[in-house]
């Protein structure tokens, strides 16, 4: 059995052993924190740089043969690249500079996302080494106790002001650099004098949500494209080589075009192809062999996406018996709902769903899913208990909440456990072979 496989096998014969008191539906893929996972990969590039972390580093077949001696590390994120959508790009598109990585002995093995598998859990997760129990950074929309406000965690302000303008809770104190109860990933190495590069697209650079994620960094470079992403990469790394270092890029533009078009829309291999086509021809054929020695290039994504089609939205406010058993509109995500129950509403809300959506969703009690470990183990930030309301309501197939008067628009979406959205790639290459 090849890698891929055995490490697939084993990522859902520990959903069933470790899992089984929540009864997942058999196509579910819970998060593998054990060992598989991308909170797992961070642990691993800490430790091959030489620091120190609680968390479990990647099963040792994984990086096995490419991690000896490594001095630098290049990590890739791709926001919404899954597992099976690489692989799908490649056989598409057999000449780009990820398919000539892995003819030239790379390997790619599937890696589960975090629960809930959206972009502010599962990349503060890549970016700290913490499972979202750990960080408490648990989902797009999240109920903050200590601002009494139901928010939007991308734009930092209250859901129902975030068009008024952004980042609105920084105005009433809220400090964006406290806001995680877990170091940063550039923290943790700066304890083993190990610097980190990042590269994210120019809006994000004096985002909230950068100052939340990324903190402790050496620089970091904003870029317009992928195309002055890989050269001002590439010149970094040229710049450091002979040092220790690790190199971080983040890149959006698979979830942005997944998002408007669908997941299963050709243009989502089209991006995929560019990008790996800007990758061979900026990076990786003109880096010096000076600056490839003892260095490891690793590519893999937050989370992956499903199709959601607009036909397929169970909007809230077409069901008022429903949301009169609520104490506001769901927090969390649209796949991955979370519930504030009136109190003693709770049965009166698993009811309504059992008879109403049966077929659409799985309802997950919050607090029995934290403590079986779907979040991850580990000392609960402060407020995680508080941040998840008292139900779960994850989608099945390509159902999705909606608590908004007007219609959706995004056709894919993530943050359940479907395996689309759950499987991420892991590619790993050693550059200087």
């Amino acid at each position: 059995m090849q890698l891929d496989e055995t490490i697939l096998k084993k990522i859902r014969a520990e959903r069933d052993a470790r899992f089984k008191k929540l009864k997942l539906p058999a196509d579910f893929i819970a998060p593998n924190y054990r060992g598989r996972s991308i909170v797992n990969l961070a642990a691993s590039v800490i430790k091959i740089l030489g620091g120190r972390i609680a968390t479990a580093p990647l099963d040792a077949e994984i990086l096995a043969d490419v991690s000896g001696d490594v001095q630098r590390i290049v990590l890739v994120i791709v926001d919404a690249l899954g597992y099976h959508k690489l692989l799908e790009a490649l056989d598409a598109k057999p000449r780009n500079g990820f398919h000539a990585l892995a003819q030239n002995g790379a390997r790619i093995v599937p890696l589960t996302s975090t629960f809930p598998s959206t972009t502010t859990a599962a990349l503060t997760s890549l970016w700290t080494g913490y499972t979202p129990a750990e960080h408490g950074f648990m989902g797009y929309q999240l109920f903050l106790r200590e601002y009494g406000a139901r928010t939007d965690m991308i734009y930092f302000s209250p859901v129902a002001t975030r068009n008024l303008g952004r980042e609105q809770l920084l105005d009433v104190g809220l400090e964006p650099e406290h806001f995680l109860a877990v170091p940063s990933l550039p923290q943790t190495l700066a304890r083993v004098h190990v610097p980190v590069d990042h590269f994210i697209e120019e809006p994000f650079v004096e985002s909230a949500l950068s100052q939340v994620q990324i903190r402790g960094a050496r620089t970091l470079t904003g870029f317009i494209a992928t195309s002055d992403l890989w050269v001002a990469l590439r010149d970094c790394v040229e710049a450091h080589r002979g040092e220790r270092a690790l190199f971080m890029a983040y890149w959006s533009g698979v979830d942005n075009i997944a998002h408007k078009y669908g997941p299963s829309s050709e243009t989502q291999i089209a991006e995929i192809a560019n990008f790996a086509y800007s990758f061979e021809r900026e990076f990786l054929s003109r880096l010096s062999r000076a600056a490839r020695a003892q260095t490891l290039f690793l590519l893999t994504a937050d989370h992956g996406q499903v199709d959601s089609p607009i036909a397929r939205a169970v909007n809230l406010h077409a069901h008022p018996d429903l949301r009169a058993h609520l104490t506001m509109d769901f927090t969390g995500d649209a796949r991955a709902a979370y519930l504030h129950c009136r109190n003693g509403q709770v049965d009166a809300v698993r009811d309504y769903f059992a008879t109403r959506f049966a077929e659409k969703f799985f309802l997950l009690n919050s607090f029995a899913a934290l403590d079986a470990g779907l979040f991850g183990e580990g000392i609960l930030a402060p407020e995680a208990e508080h941040r998840i309301g008292d139900l779960i309501a994850l989608s099945r197939d390509d159902f999705y909440l909606w608590d908004r008067k007007e219609e959706p628009k995004l056709l894919g979406r993530h943050g359940a456990l479907a395996e689309d959205e759950m499987l991420v790639p892991l590619l790993a290459a050693r550059l200087d072979e």
